[in-house]
């Protein structure tokens, strides 16, 4: 794509330069997508705490390759109520992808992502739900759920009138 064409996709998604912001949100929206894990990278957050940054991406539809970033993290400092959803959401994925966790996988976020690792390519459904953050208006909470694609394979049937 150039530049006439970049420009014209920017305008067509009412762009006001007037008026806009340059640094505009390209996060999803709330709703259901299928995606597959990109990447899971253990690494250390603006606050120094280790965390797994996983990527996942949209394979289809009208945000085919668009991408959402999840951060987890397991430091002592977080409430417990942050380091039970993050585990739920390692676990679910790693469910996910077909990933099953050792007791040696689970030392730390290092461990865990390199293991999470082994289903990068894997696909399965993502729902994403935002709601308001009222401490921080400027970033909604993200909330997500995760379930196997339905295989559409099992649901072919055969028409009648195939000549063999």
């Amino acid at each position: 794509m150039g530049l006439l064409d970049t420009l014209q996709t920017v305008k067509n998604e009412g762009f006001d330069a007037k008026n806009d912001k340059v640094n505009q949100s390209q996060r999803l929206e709330a709703g259901n997508y299928p995606v597959r894990l990109k990447s899971a990278q253990a690494g250390q957050s603006k606050a120094g705490r280790d965390q797994i940054a996983i990527s996942l991406e949209v394979v289809s539809g009208e945000n085919k390759d668009r991408q959402e970033l999840i951060f987890v993290s397991f430091d002592d400092e977080l409430p417990p109520f942050v380091l039970e959803k993050n585990g739920r959401i390692l676990l679910k994925l790693a469910a996910m992808v077909g990933v099953e966790f050792t007791k040696k996988d689970l030392e730390d976020e290092y461990s865990a992502s390199e293991a999470l690792s082994k289903g990068i390519g894997k696909q399965f459904k993502m729902e994403l739900t935002v709601s308001p953050n009222k401490k921080n208006p400027e970033f909604p909470y993200r909330n997500y759920d995760f379930e196997l694609l339905e295989d559409e394979s099992t649901d072919f049937e055969e028409p009648e009138d195939l000549p063999f």
